[in-house]
């Protein structure tokens, strides 16, 4: 059932003992989200705790320090910022069927939950917890409005990217006034990179594929050369690439290829103003925003590449339509 973000509100106020939910390989705003509502539900008198199948990113753990440890039996599971119940990783067995509420921005998604808080004109999450926060009347303090803020700016490429509203900016805005170190933190989320990180890219962009008269800009992470950089390189950095083919100038789809095992491979696509993203992840199951979208492919990489480039290439031709 769909509910606004007053009835959420009503709903979490209701219940207790919550376990909250990220999804998979995170990022800054499901964790910002998981982060913060734990914080909001504890000061609310709550008890709860944050989840996640994968480990926490280097560049994110200070949002862990955001919360107070609580050990308890968990009544009432909520997942924040996932699309589908797959994308929780190894908690969808455990987990997935259990989901009471979930809040999320996605607009391709599937319904999993009870009750389902999205909207897809919210550049984050976080914008929903945030909003949620007002309506259960709790002041924010500056450790809840640095994990919003990080889910904020992550989400909008520190407010670059396309899905950034004048809400986005009025939520920032509140949130600095609280009194956050919001230089640090995009410091640390968008500037700081090791130097393993800089041998990788150097090594991605010399092995890049460009097509389209060089509008569609394709790189590749295989297992051999996430491996080769297992030892000097966080996994967020890995993570963190799929931005990496949009940034050269002239790219209208920006594609990578991550190999997860063998025979699998995660597909992140970025997009210009012009081509859908989720709507090219649509036709092999995925989807996201419409700058911003992922979908995951089976096969050896020649295949995955078969499948996937047609689409692609495609939707640059005919400007997404």
């Amino acid at each position: 059932m769909l509910v606004n973000v007053e009835r959420a509100a009503r709903i979490l106020g209701e219940y207790d003992d919550y376990l909250i939910l990220s999804h998979a390989n995170p990022d800054g705003d499901t964790l910002g989200c998981a982060y913060a509502l734990c914080r909001i539900l504890q000061k609310a008198g709550k008890r709860a705790k944050c989840l996640c199948a994968d480990e926490i990113p280097y560049k994110m753990k200070f949002l862990t320090d955001q919360v107070q440890n609580q050990e308890f039996e968990h009544k009432t599971v909520v997942s924040v910022d996932v699309a589908d119940r797959k994308l929780l990783g190894g908690l969808n067995q455990v987990y997935g069927d259990d989901v009471f509420l979930a809040i999320d921005h996605h607009g391709s998604r599937t319904e999993f939950a009870e009750f389902t808080l999205v909207d897809p004109d919210a550049a984050a999450a976080c914008e929903l917890i945030y909003k949620i926060a007002e309506t259960m009347d709790i002041p924010l303090d500056s450790q809840t409005a640095v994990c919003l803020y990080t889910g904020i700016a992550t989400d909008t490429g520190c407010f670059r990217f396309s899905n950034t509203t004048s809400a986005t900016h009025y939520i920032a805005h509140k949130l600095i006034d609280i009194g956050i170190p919001f230089e640090k933190i995009n410091y640390r989320l968008f500037d700081m990179k090791s130097k393993g990180r800089m041998r990788l890219e150097h090594e991605i962009f010399e092995n890049m594929e460009f097509y389209c008269e060089d509008r569609v800009a394709v790189s590749i992470l295989t297992l051999a050369l996430i491996n080769k950089y297992k030892g000097e390189v966080d996994v967020e950095d890995f993570n963190g690439l799929a931005g990496m083919p949009r940034q050269i100038e002239g790219v209208e789809v920006g594609v990578t290829i991550k190999q997860k095992d063998d025979n699998v491979f995660k597909i992140s696509i970025r997009t210009s103003d012009e081509i859908d993203a989720a709507k090219i992840c649509e036709k092999f199951d995925g989807g996201g925003h419409a700058r911003a979208a992922g979908c995951t492919l089976e096969g050896t990489l020649e295949e995955v590449k078969a499948r996937l480039l047609p689409a692609v290439i495609e939707a640059a031709e005919n400007g997404g339509e």
